[in-house]
């Protein structure tokens, strides 16, 4: 089956005044399979917003080809629009209409039937608060509300920015079991941009991480992680003073190991921070033999985060690091500042969901 969507070398430029011109999108590529929830992350200003829109019509792009279920976009877009939901800019509704009455005016100017309105409140959960005026949602049950006016017309294809924002951990939970479900028991394809990597972690089949408007890496979440996520060994000692004693005994024991691999620790605050080590044994026997004694030692996994950070190059440093075999520390150096270039969507000034 070919992909839903399809983007190649997608190019947007935005003139500026006195300023030199930005490149939202720099030759962008993406695919997303059929029947899968996406992620669709990067750092801001890395240009997930400007794509998003420029799927949708919503604004002209400088170079490159879309294509969604196959067709060219914008081109064919009036084709195909009637398969696709989508909440990506901030939410807006009449104050004073209920929750239902603003479903069932668009419903009805979609040729939706009532019955679908009951049924998207149901899987949204504002079928409590369907007759309370919008004015007093939160910012939460706004973006449910969002959610299912996109649903209304039981898309193929359902896009979302950020359909976290505003919920509190139980509104997350229920927004991901309606997702996968959509995806996984529906045959809806879900394309989600979020700054909640844990949740995408738990939510997403596959993903692609943008920085710069171009694409760094795309496949299966697990996969990704699996491919980046190298664990580490985290070691703390009774007494912080141990520390460069710890990293020196380990360096000299490391030269008879014969991995091609270096072995890395990194003094980080109160705690030695390695990675490399063919096992945590290994650790504990160098240490012991050295006369150190530990008070803890933990296999950390890499996360989402931990990976995104890194192929972003939005890591923060470690204070200083010790490279095996070597007899350098290398001081901290500051990152480099994130830019800022998207607009940032769906951020109001109401607290999270009540």
């Amino acid at each position: 089956m070919p992909p839903i969507i399809e983007i190649s070398g997608l190019r947007k430029t935005y003139s500026r005044a006195f300023r030199q011109p930005h490149n939202a999108l720099d030759g962008l590529d993406l695919e997303v399979a059929a029947g899968q929830v996406h992620g669709f992350l990067g750092p801001n200003g890395s240009g997930k917003t400007t794509t998003l829109r420029a799927l949708l019509g919503l604004i002209r792009v400088d170079g490159g080809t879309m294509r969604i279920f196959g067709e060219e976009v914008p081109h064919r877009l009036p084709d195909v629009v009637g398969r696709i939901g989508a909440v990506v800019e901030s939410p807006q509704f009449f104050k004073h209409f209920s929750g239902r009455l603003t479903l069932q005016l668009l419903a009805e100017s979609a040729g939706v039937s009532n019955t679908r309105v009951e049924e998207v409140l149901e899987q949204v959960g504002l079928r409590d608060a369907a007759k309370a005026s919008v004015k007093g949602y939160s910012l939460g049950m706004r973006q449910r509300l969002a959610v299912a006016q996109a649903l209304l017309k039981q898309p193929q294809l359902l896009i979302l920015d950020e359909p976290a924002n505003g919920l509190d951990p139980a509104g997350i939970h229920h927004m991901r079991e309606l997702l996968q479900w959509l995806a996984h028991a529906q045959g809806v394809t879900v394309v989600v941009s979020s700054h909640l990597l844990s949740e995408v972690q738990q939510l997403c089949d596959s993903m692609t991480i943008v920085s710069r408007g171009r694409r760094i890496v795309d496949g299966k979440v697990a996969d990704i992680i699996a491919g980046h996520g190298d664990s580490s060994l985290t070691v703390r000692f009774p007494d912080a003073a141990s520390l460069p004693e710890a990293a020196d005994a380990l360096a000299a024991a490391a030269g008879s190991l014969g991995e091609a691999r270096p072995v890395t620790a990194a003094v980080d605050r109160d705690r030695l921070v390695v990675r490399g080590a063919p096992e945590p044994a290994w650790v504990t026997k160098t240490l012991a033999d050295a006369g150190i004694y530990l008070s803890e030692l933990r296999t950390e996994t890499k996360n989402l985060e931990s990976v995104f950070l890194e192929l972003t190059g939005t890591a923060p440093v470690p204070g200083h690091t010790v490279q095996i075999g070597e007899s350098a520390v290398v001081p901290q150096t500051a990152p480099a500042p994130v830019a800022a270039g998207d607009v940032t969507i769906n951020v109001e000034s109401e607290g999270a969901e009540r």
